[in-house]
């Protein structure tokens, strides 16, 4: 199994989040939108990403 490194997941979460920022600008309200979903449907892969986070 291919395992891609802590460093560039880093990377691609840093890349998202300004991404996030920059359309949090635009009055849309993107950002809030996403968290309500995580925080009501608790997606597999957003548990998936904070353990390998916690596990570094």
């Amino acid at each position: 199994m291919n395992k891609i490194s802590f460093f560039s997941k880093l990377v691609v979460g840093i890349i998202v989040l300004l991404i996030l920022i920059v359309l949090h600008i635009v009055p849309l309200p993107i950002l809030e939108v996403l968290i309500l979903y995580v925080m009501i449907f608790r997606p597999l892969w957003f548990k998936k990403l904070v353990d390998q986070f916690y596990d570094q």
